[in-house]
């Protein structure tokens, strides 16, 4: 097996098609298709179900990706071991973040000191929902990810969503809790309001971030212990649309405190009466990995940049 016949399997795997693959990895289709027909040549069975639009795995297939996932990222740690034993202040380090307060906050600034210290090491950036950050951090795809962990509370036992997706290999630091409030238009007939019960929402159109995401996750739960599904009318992925679609009049929303510290729109916060609504910044890396200088650096002035005192 040749680690480039390696590379295009798991790159078809995971973006289920021959194109798409072909695309993320900057190589032509037929040589993509080369290298796959090679590996099953090799290996004498068939990895990749050919079909019109997509790719999906065989057994075989199935049974390989995880092994050749691993290998894929042992072979990266050795190139950052052996980079930082030749004293080679170079690389690239990956970060994946689902954390969109702190990329219209800090991290743009923390980001462009790093690249002033360390002008020989290239970031490598992706943005994606915390399941993701978790899941791209398990593989060994990125080495740090800055996503948020919720927890609402009533006294009768916590809700948390986003811990348990981590894997025990995969170290959680946490950066700073904040409260998490509904907002609502300055016309809103809730504007003039300072908390209000969650299952007073209960008719109200919400604008929500994407199934799968922290924050929804769980409003849907704790609604759903009072007696109701959130009714979502709009759903975005960014926060700034949130923020607009809201001052708008669309609808009501759950965010971050600090979304609101954020220039935009004009917004009125509502504390959530009867329960504790909180999310909780955390700093993730996967413990299994090798951690070279230049991603311990990026971990170090990230702690400290971002990190708030308890409260």
């Amino acid at each position: 097996m040749e680690l480039r016949q390696l590379r295009s399997f798991v790159a078809v795997a995971r973006a289920g098609s021959f194109t798409r693959a072909a695309r993320a990895l900057r190589v032509a289709q037929p040589a993509l298709s080369q290298h796959i027909r090679a590996l099953e040549d090799e290996t004498g069975v068939v990895l990749v179900q050919r079909t019109n639009r997509t790719s999906g795995l065989t057994e075989a297939g199935q049974a390989l990706l995880a092994r050749a996932e691993r290998i894929l990222a042992e072979v990266h740690d050795a190139g950052e071991e052996l980079a930082a034993h030749a004293g080679l202040a170079r690389g690239t380090v990956r970060i994946g973040c689902a954390v969109q307060t702190v990329l219209e906050g800090a991290l743009p600034r923390l980001l462009a000191e790093f690249t002033s210290r360390h002008p020989g090491v290239a970031i490598a950036f992706r943005e994606v929902h915390t399941e993701k950050v978790l899941e791209l951090l398990g593989r060994g795809e990125i080495d740090l990810g800055l996503i948020h962990l919720a927890r609402a509370g009533s006294g009768a036992g916590d809700i948390a969503v986003g811990a348990q997706r981590a894997g025990g290999e995969i170290v959680l630091a946490r950066l700073y809790r904040e409260p998490l409030v509904v907002i609502a238009g300055r016309r809103h007939r809730l504007a003039a309001r300072a908390a209000i019960a969650l299952e007073d929402l209960r008719d109200e159109p919400f604008v929500a971030f994407g199934p799968g995401a922290t924050v929804r996750a769980l409003v849907e739960a704790a609604a759903e212990r009072r007696g109701f599904a959130p009714r979502v009318a709009f759903t975005t992925t960014n926060l700034a649309t949130v923020r607009a679609f809201v001052s708008a009049g669309l609808g009501v929303a759950v965010v971050p405190a600090s979304a609101l510290a954020v220039p935009g729109p004009p917004l009125h916060a509502i504390r959530v009466a009867g329960l504790r609504l909180e999310r909780t910044v955390t700093l993730a890396r996967n413990s299994a990995r090798y951690e070279g200088p230049a991603v311990a650096a990026m971990r170090r002035l990230l702690s400290d940049g971002l990190r708030r005192p308890r409260g």
